[in-house]
């Protein structure tokens, strides 16, 4: 498959928005792609980096293509309308293939939990069909009220009010998720610090950890420090100042998380995004 940059003029898929005060503690972040026209929805591409949190995805009109790049490596992804995932390494490229509609929230790991079960180990790196887990006939009603909203606005309203429905019952555990609260918010914390503010053993946290978000709390904090490197970078930052704002122990360190879990420099992960053409 040949690569060909993303047109300069083509208007981006959407638009980052941050929640309501009311859903902040769900969802961490959300882009509604609306490209109703074909030519456009072609020459228009989107990157996805590891996150902590889990993108929701439902899309209403010609599904995207993806394909993620660790190193030398890709991996294509197949066209699937409804899912969710979790980008745990590499980056993955996004691109449309007509018109394009789609609704994305990146759920915080806590909800995540609440919403798909304790098993996040199953999403990390791949696509799981939202049908799979709700029900094809749920998921078709989402869709159809989706595709008939007027605005981003109740297109938003619409996915928000299916988390709110779904949601498990259950809590998970409360230290647990208090710890990736913690790691998201202050990733250069030592694990052994927060399982002792927690009145936990490092050892006990770290295997409930795992069990919980499928990564241990060290690669998760590791994690959480990247997305917090791009989105200052994003903000304009210096790579010094990333790398001071961030944590990092200096610019090499920064380097060496970049590549271990990106697969990709900073200077590489922040390259402009290319779709690609058949």
């Amino acid at each position: 498959m040949a690569q060909r940059p993303a047109d300069a003029d083509a208007p981006e898929f959407g638009k980052i928005v941050s929640p309501s005060s009311r859903w902040a503690e769900i969802v961490a972040d959300g882009v509604d792609w609306d490209v109703p026209d074909a030519d456009t929805g072609r020459i228009v591409a989107a990157k996805a980096f590891p996150s902590t949190g889990v993108y929701f995805i439902l899309q209403y009109r010609v599904p995207v293509w993806s394909s993620r790049r660790y190193g030398t490596a890709v991996h294509p992804h197949g066209n699937r309308r409804h899912m969710a995932t979790r980008v745990q390494s590499g980056i993955v490229t996004a691109w449309g293939d007509g018109p394009v509609g789609a609704v994305i929230l990146r759920l915080r790991p806590e909800a995540a939990v609440r919403l798909l079960g304790q098993h996040l180990q199953d999403f990390a790196d791949t696509k799981i069909g939202l049908g799979d887990i709700f029900g094809d006939r749920k998921i078709a009603l989402l869709e159809e009220r989706i595709a008939e909203a007027p605005c981003r606005a109740a297109r938003f309203a619409h996915m928000l009010g299916f988390l709110a429905d779904n949601m498990l019952e259950r809590e998970p555990d409360a230290l647990v998720c208090r710890a990736a609260t913690l790691l998201r918010r202050r990733p250069a914390l030592r694990v052994s610090r927060v399982a002792a503010a927690l009145g936990m053993s490092e050892r006990s946290l770290s295997r409930k950890f795992q069990a919980m978000f499928g990564m241990s709390p060290k690669h998760f904090a590791r994690t959480a420090r990247v997305e917090k490197a791009l989105m200052a970078r994003r903000g304009g930052a210096s790579w010094a100042d990333v790398a001071h704002a961030c944590g990092f122990a200096d610019q090499a360190h920064m380097i060496r998380d970049f590549n271990d879990i990106l697969g990709a420099s900073p200077e590489q992960a922040m390259r402009p995004t290319v779709a690609a053409a058949a």
